[in-house]
């Protein structure tokens, strides 16, 4: 057989003959596994020599040029059936340990007299949550609920019904009428059921059109949770009546081993029916003397039946044989001799068979799995002819469906979602199979992601060009929604069109209040927010991500402008800069202000920046050469957190121990918020580490020539303090706008006393405090740090401590000798400080000018020993005391 390139070489280990074990020997036998079939995926193309006018020529697998693709087009989705369920319940999510106990509390309440451990009650609601869990995920019973019957009348007229479920709990069977018009398809629903099942409906399946095989009536097959009824269609009298129905069969559990049915299979003439249940026993139905005959054509005997319940079945053409699906194997089973053939295996241990569908006369079979689809032609098993990867995500619920358009196209479809994938694939008579038009996705312009219980696609059966169809599908609720596909070159051809009779019209009116009702005698009742929360998160960060990307030339602008921050930084900083103030001053003003810059929202705090951080563009050491004064903090910051670092990198992996605990039916959206949340938060941190000044620390010097040092010097000499040298902050003056120009300012005599004993840049836990008024102790030298600027200062030998008061015999204190007052000479403080004519205490206030000529009368405060002093002259040693703040 002449096919496309394929490999077909085999490999029997690894590159390094080394065996590995674990989960690595899972991945090595993937790398491993060779498909020898032709393997595509978008965007690729093979190409083969082949024989044409005697001459070689290279022909590629798409045969059809950019002028000549021809497209379908998806029209506007409109409902044509209005839903008959409510919405669905959001259940509140409880631990297993919480459903236990209020299990045992129920049992406990109307069950007083039956005993029941904890443990077992436990053990079967950890075992039905599983349950439940895997059901979500993928349900093997849940087949396809829409499917379309077609009857003729006594005239040979064509009679199409809808049949589908309908009422609260979808056990309600519904059959409504497609009317055919020369042009047009009238769909006129009926408002109520044909018949009611005991249990919800599984699958509907309906035979073939009966009119190729000179049948009028024809079959329908309904399986619900209980059994499976086989039904026999006949059309009514007229147009407008309900189709009559009758029982053909009725199929138990207790017929199939006692276990539940997968799938369902309808033939026509003659009439049979093939069933397979969920552990891959094939059974054929047929009616023999009006009675029910079951006989097991084939029994499954892979290793993974009893552990995967999926099973599907599918018809050949002539109907003297079946396709038997399980999640890795395809088989083909003769019905006549009941021999199976493998047809094709999946190698993948991941990768699971998801549909298989009739084939038709062409003997090509559309197989679709959770990778790719495969076309296969029974004659060679093996070896399919194609496969095209088609690119979504692990659904176990995808189907692929082919419809006869001019050329075969295979529609991918999802139960989870609205879009459908068109695969246009034939192959002519005499040549291979072909690409008629690149793979296409089409999208209905509302509900793409709303998943849907079963579709079903009509054409109108006067259409010969076959380039207009409709596509049906049944909602979670109840309603039926309809989207007509087209091809882009086609006419108007025909049109649906919906009649709604009085009932139907009164029977959406009776679901439209969707609002719980109250409950009146509940104790409390529990509301879900997650609508609220998903809304709220979902606008935020669908705003954010637009933000950023509106943003972008603004972040490229302030990564250019970052190294020469200091340069084109005019305005003065009031206080000290991180590397995170830099950034936010460097760029443009936000549009909302804050208080605080680290509170702001800037353009830097997105995922360029945190690539910027990463690609060093924003480093700490290329603003630290523009600054008067650096310092890292890091060593600060571990005190709080004693694995933090500045480390970008490092800081995202430390971080990962506060990911929320791993859960498969977490989304991708999720997901992708915590990695964008810690990558912020790396960022925030690394940008916090270092801190900038754009002035330097000056030392408590004075310059030489000043007239405020030489001032300073004359009132040492007299024994008074020093001048304050500041460091960083400085004072500010605030009473000089009133003068022409500002005065030299000293600080008061206090000030400069209580900071005598202190050296700016010395450790305060280094200073010793030295009690000048005990005669007992020995005085200290303060230990101080060493100063990088020698003093030019003399030493004064004046010692600074006031004189030793000695005890007088008499009990009243002697009255201070009277002196002449003499003018005060001026200083040289501001207008706001006021001059000080007198002082008190047992200190003078030193102006610079002689002391005796500055002695006036006043009152001693000098407290003196005796009967009205207060002082003991007890010589007890004290404990020296170490003095705790920065003084």
């Amino acid at each position: 057989m002449d096919s496309w390139p394929a490999d077909d070489r085999t490999h029997n280990g690894t590159a390094s003959g080394k065996k590995r074990k674990g989960k690595n020997a899972e991945k090595e036998k993937e790398k491993r596994t060779t498909r020898n079939y032709p393997d595509l995926t978008q965007g690729s193309n093979l190409l083969n020599l082949s024989e044409k006018d005697n001459r070689l020529e290279w022909a590629s697998i798409l045969k059809t040029t950019k002028q000549d693709l021809d497209y379908l087009r998806m029209g506007k989705p409109t409902t044509i059936f209005p839903p008959t369920r409510p919405p669905p319940v959001r259940q509140v999510h409880t631990t297993i340990s919480k459903n236990a106990e209020q299990e045992a509390n129920f049992l406990r309440t109307y069950l007083p007299d039956v005993d029941i451990p904890a443990e077992l009650i436990r053990d079967e609601v950890a075992q039905d949550a599983r349950v439940m869990r895997a059901l979500q995920q993928f349900d093997p019973y849940s087949e396809n609920i829409l499917e379309t019957v077609t009857t003729y009348d006594s005239r040979s007229r064509n009679m199409t019904y809808l049949a589908f479920p309908m009422g609260e709990l979808n056990r309600d069977l519904n059959l409504s009428c497609l009317r055919h018009s020369e042009n047009d398809i009238i769909f006129k629903p009926s408002a109520h059921p044909v018949l009611t099942f005991e249990t919800p409906i599984q699958q509907i399946v309906a035979s073939k059109n009966p009119f190729t095989d000179g049948e009028l009536n024809s079959y329908l097959a309904i399986r619900t949770y209980g059994n499976t009824t086989i039904l026999e269609v006949a059309a009514g009298a007229t147009s407008k009546a309900t189709p009559s129905l009758s029982e053909v069969a009725t199929i138990l559990q207790a017929d199939t081993a006692n276990r539940a049915l997968v799938d369902i299979s309808l033939s026509h003439s003659p009439f049979g029916a093939l069933v397979i249940n969920d552990q891959g026993i094939l059974y054929q139905c047929s009616i023999v003397d009006g009675q029910k005959s079951l006989n097991v054509i084939h029994a499954s005997v892979h290793d993974h039946a009893n552990q995967d319940s999926f099973w599907r079945l599918a018809r050949t053409a002539d109907n003297a044989g079946c396709l038997v699906a399980s999640s890795k194997v395809l088989t083909h089973v003769d019905l006549r001799s009941n021999d199976p053939v493998k047809l094709f295996t999946l190698s993948k241990s991941r990768d699971v068979l998801t549909s298989v569908e009739d084939y038709t006369e062409d003997d090509i079979i559309r197989l679709c799995s959770t990778r790719e689809i495969l076309w296969i032609d029974r004659r060679f098993p093996g070896k399919p002819l194609l496969g095209y990867r088609h690119g979504r995500q692990y659904d176990r619920s995808l189907e692929a469906r082919t419809i006869p358009l001019p050329t075969a196209s295979t529609m991918v479809t999802s139960r989870r979602n609205g879009m459908v994938t068109v695969y246009d694939v034939s192959r002519p008579d005499g040549d291979l199979i072909h690409l008629n038009t690149p793979p296409y996705c089409l999208l209905p312009e509302k509900g793409v992601s709303a998943p849907h219980l079963g579709q079903t696609f009509v054409g109108h059966p006067l259409d010969t060009d076959l380039k207009v169809y409709n596509l049906i599908r049944l909602s979670e609720r109840g309603s039926l929604s309809h989207v007509d596909l087209r091809s882009s070159d086609s006419s108007p051809g025909s049109t649906f069109e919906t009649l709604w009779t009085t009932e139907v019209k009164q029977l959406e009116k009776s679901l439209l209040p969707t609002s719980p009702i109250p409950f009146e005698n509940q104790d409390f009742t529990e509301t879900d927010l997650i609508d609220a929360y998903d809304s709220l998160f979902r606008l935020h960060v669908q705003q954010k991500q637009k933000e950023d990307e509106e943003n972008a030339p603004a972040v490229y602008d302030l990564l250019e402008k970052f190294p020469t921050f200091w340069q084109e930084y005019d305005a003065p900083a009031e206080h000290m800069l991180t590397t995170y103030d830099a950034v936010v001053r460097a760029g443009d003003d936000p549009p909302q202000g804050s208080r605080a810059d680290f509170l702001s929202d800037n353009i830097i705090n997105s995922t360029r920046g945190y690539r910027a951080v990463i690609q060093g563009r924003l480093s700490a050491q290329s603003l630290a050469k523009g600054a008067s004064w650096h310092h890292n903090i890091t060593s600060v910051l571990q005190h709080f957190d004693k694995d933090f670092t500045n480390n970008v990198q490092s800081c995202v992996e430390t971080l990962h121990r506060y990911d929320l605990a791993e859960d498969p039916e977490r989304s991708a959206s999720s997901i992708r918020q915590e990695n964008e949340a810690r990558e912020q938060l790396a960022l925030d941190l690394a940008l916090s580490a270092d801190v900038f000044s754009s002035q330097e620390f000056f030392k408590a010097s004075h310059e030489e020539g000043s007239e405020l040092e030489a001032m300073t010097k004359t009132l040492s000499l007299a024994g008074e303090p020093p001048s304050v040298g500041f460091g960083y902050l400085q004072p500010l003056r605030k009473n000089h706008y009133d003068k022409k120009e500002a005065e030299d300012f000293m600080m008061p005599i206090g000030v400069r006393s209580l900071l005598k004993d202190w050296e700016t840049g010395a450790n305060p836990e280094e200073f010793i405090f030295t009690d000048h008024y005990d005669d007992s102790v020995v005085e200290q030298p303060i230990r101080r740090m060493k100063s990088s600027q020698t003093s030019q200062q003399p030493q004064v030998t004046q010692s600074q401590r006031p004189p030793m008061i000695v005890a007088a015999t008499s009990t009243i204190p002697p009255n201070p000798p009277e002196v002449t007052r003499r003018p005060v000479a001026a200083q040289s403080q501001g207008s706001g400080m006021p001059s000080r004519p007198f002082a008190f205490g047992s200190q003078l206030v030193p102006t610079g000018i002689s002391e005796s000529s500055q002695l006036l009368p006043m009152m001693s405060t000098q407290v003196l020993p005796g009967v009205y002093g207060g002082r003991p002259t007890v010589g007890k040693k004290k404990v020296p005391k170490k003095r705790v703040g920065g003084f």
